[in-house]
């Protein structure tokens, strides 16, 4: 993997570390389960990430 998607990879983890404490409260007040719609946004975002690293692998 390249610099890039490295650098992706670890923004991808900041943004949804993030938004989980974001979502729960941890940390911060008093902790709330996450939401089913909290879920499915994490899915698809790494699901396209993971899309666009496999799609890359084989085009070269």
């Amino acid at each position: 993997m390249t610099k890039q998607k490295w650098l992706a990879v670890v923004i991808c983890v900041l943004l949804t570390a993030a938004a989980y404490i974001g979502s729960t409260g941890l940390f911060y007040t008093t902790f709330r389960p996450i939401r089913n719609y909290d879920l499915v946004a994490f899915a698809g975002s790494w699901a396209g990430l993971i899309w666009y690293l496999i799609r890359d692998r084989n085009i070269k």
